[in-house]
């Protein structure tokens, strides 16, 4: 081969590298972009939906458990009553403390439930066992504050009735929420 035709290969070679790299290049920076915005949206949708899946969850365990606790209270306070009518005593014995404008609370944990008068500032927050996930008031070891508080509110209606209503208060993140049950109880 002469020199003319190994000039002519190298140009023809390095014609056939521009016309490769040109159809090789890759993907500029602005379609490197658009399609990391594209799949941070198709990312984005879902997780949304996720979290707000979790946070009604988690709201909705929490007034489930709200609703018991205000249930209870109730019972407690039929309980009482009943109690009282067994041992010929006053029907209202022992529920004199949530007669007044602070209401009191009383704690289900204990044999004989005390009712005792809420400060001005609120009933203390309900304690939730670790190990066995019951609420009350006993603190110490293996039990963790909960976010609720009841409050019970007795007011007369008459001489043989008289009106009960359990405040509960929680919050859930950065959701507060309370609801009130009444129910009234008579003198039998």
């Amino acid at each position: 081969m002469g020199y003319g035709e190994n000039m002519k290969l190298k140009t023809q070679n390095s014609r056939n590298k521009n016309i490769n790299m040109n159809q090789c290049r890759g993907f500029t920076l602005i379609e490197t972009l658009i399609a990391i915005s594209v799949l941070l949206l198709a990312i984005t949708g879902p997780l949304t939906i996720a979290t707000r899946g979790l946070t009604s969850a988690a709201f909705a365990r929490d007034q489930v458990a709200a609703y018991y606790l205000a249930q209870e209270a109730v019972e407690l306070i039929r309980n009482k009553r009943d109690n009282n009518h067994l041992a010929n005593e006053n029907w209202k014995d022992g529920t004199d403390p949530c007669f007044v404008e602070d209401g009191c609370y009383v704690d289900s944990a204990t044999v004989d439930p005390i009712f005792t008068p809420c400060a001005e500032s609120g009933c203390p927050l309900l304690q939730k066992s670790v190990t066995s996930g019951f609420y009350s008031y006993s603190t110490g070891v293996g039990t963790a504050p909960s976010p609720f508080t009841r409050t019970i509110k007795m007011q007369d209606v008459s001489a043989d009735e008289f009106s009960v209503s359990v405040t509960i208060a929680w919050r859930t993140g950065v959701i507060e929420k309370s609801f009130t049950i009444q129910d009234n109880f008579l003198n039998w």
